[in-house]
């Protein structure tokens, strides 16, 4: 008797749980998938399934795009899943779109080739609104003179900041442009003979400037490259050239032969000068002396 009951009471429990379990009227569920956006990509895993059964579905983004989400139908701001292959586990008839968004690349390049190295925050390809940072690292002799946009012939740089960071709205190619830099170096020659000025670093090509300021007593004698020390090159105390490698000038004075006349001529005045008053500081005497001998002369004698 009590396996008899036990046996209806196993009978009732399997009939309970196939009937909630049992597929509705139709046993079976439609799944139906779309692309929100045609030519973005392609979507499959959609079609009718029973009941019970898993929905496997899978987007695969076109060349230049990524996957965004899976969304449900009327819900397009709330993604069900971020994953490209996404099993749905069926409970009702539901629609599901496929999401993807236009992937943008930065390209970078350098010119000269060999004037710097150039970098970006990120793998070169990104999203509408991502921020990206380029960076531009000269090369040795070289300056960074600014981003231009590599697709367009513009004289005007983007930015002239090594390190630049913008948001991407479409392709980008970038180009860091870089120009050799050299050194001017100026001496003087002899050291107390003067001054000059316009010495340092300059981008390849620039016109420079230089000056050369001669003391009291001495009078510039010209410009002379260091490595020829008696080759002049300009006599000019403002002489201009056009720097294309690393160089050094000396500035060459000498003594001003105006000057030292101008002080000869000085010292003899004051000799001069100085003469004339002993020589009346002498005749004072002598008149002073013979006035007295007159004077004692003239006295009685007794």
């Amino acid at each position: 008797m009590r396996k008899l009951i036990c046996i209806l009471l196993t009978l009732v429990i399997v009939l309970t749980c196939a009937t909630a379990f049992a597929a509705p009227e139709g046993g079976s569920y439609t799944v139906t998938v779309k692309v929100e956006t045609e030519g973005t990509g392609t979507v499959t895993g959609g079609g009718t399934y029973s009941a019970g059964k898993n929905a496997a579905l899978t987007a695969t983004p076109a060349d230049g795009y990524v996957f965004e989400g899976w969304f449900k139908e009327g819900d397009l701001e709330n993604p069900v899943s971020t994953d490209a292959e996404f099993t749905y586990s069926l409970e009702e008839d539901r629609t599901f779109v496929a999401r993807f968004d236009k992937k943008y690349t930065v390209t970078l390049s350098s010119e000269p080739e060999g004037g710097g190295s150039v970098s970006q925050s990120g793998s070169g390809e990104y999203m509408q609104g991502d921020s990206v940072t380029v960076t531009a690292q000269p090369a040795e002799n070289y300056t960074f003179l600014g981003w231009f946009d590599a697709s367009a012939a513009s004289a005007d740089p983007i930015s002239a900041e090594a390190s630049y960071t913008f948001e991407v709205q479409n392709d980008v190619q970038l180009a860091a442009r870089f120009s050799a830099s050299y050194t001017l170096d100026l001496t003087v020659s002899p050291a107390e003979g003067g001054s000059v000025s316009g010495g340092g670093n300059f981008s390849g090509g620039t016109v420079v400037t230089v000056t050369a300021t001669p003391a009291d007593g001495y009078r510039f004698a010209g410009w002379y490259d260091i490595g020829s020390p008696g080759k002049i090159i300009s006599t000019e105390e403002s002489y201009n050239l056009n720097l294309d490698e690393n160089r050094t000038l000396g500035a060459l004075f000498e003594r001003s032969y105006g000057y030292m006349i101008m002080w000869v001529l000085i010292w003899i005045g004051i000799g001069f000068a100085a003469f004339v008053i002993i020589m009346r500081i002498i005749r004072r005497i002598r008149i002073v002396r013979r006035r007295k001998r007159r004077n004692y002369s003239r006295r009685p004698r007794r």
